[in-house]
């Protein structure tokens, strides 16, 4: 029979822990007491997104409230990364927003509403009262009134589509202005 050091038992422990809260599996709660479940809210929030070692993004907010499935945010500024360096190459603020949650970040929907302004990393701009991250087509859209400002070029319209990247851009009912 062969005995485990406290050392062996230990680094076993930590492994697991590792590998499970990497895992893209979620914990469900099958209890059946009827204890309400607590909910966090957090104000003057700084939430680092990171993917693989990078950073992706920073999220700022003047108040965050985690309600279970969806976590509210309100005044809110969000910084992007690209690069692997610590300057931001896009952001986005909005009046309020909310994720609904699922496995990975990347496959939890995104809405943000009111004053809404993004900037692309190539200096594209878009203003709108409504964004909404599809993580089924992994696009952004939206079905309200939008502007979009790139370079001298500025069009209008109602609802778009757009890829993260605003490369392939889709506007529905456009009406615009191009300067020359």
């Amino acid at each position: 029979m062969r005995k485990f050091s406290l050392t062996s038992a230990l680094a076993f422990f930590i492994a697991t822990m590792i590998f499970q809260g990497c895992s893209n599996d979620e914990i469900s709660d099958t209890s059946t007491h009827s204890t309400p479940k607590s909910f966090s809210t957090a104000y003057n929030t700084e939430v680092k997104f990171t993917e693989g070692g990078n950073l992706q993004a920073i999220l700022y907010a003047d108040s965050l409230v985690d309600r279970g499935k969806n976590t509210y945010a309100w005044n809110i500024k969000v910084n992007f990364f690209a690069d692997r360096d610590t300057i931001y190459d896009g952001k986005m603020t909005a009046d309020s927003g909310f994720v609904v949650k699922s496995k990975g970040v990347r496959r939890q929907q995104v809405s943000v509403f009111g004053d809404v302004h993004l900037i692309a990393p190539d200096g594209t701009e878009l203003y709108s009262d409504s964004l909404r991250w599809n993580p089924k087509t992994q696009q952004i859209e939206s079905g309200s009134k939008v502007k979009i400002v790139r370079g001298k070029e500025v069009i209008h319209g109602t609802g778009f589509k757009s890829d993260p990247n605003f490369e392939h851009i889709k506007i529905i009912d456009v009406s615009g202005k191009i300067e020359g």
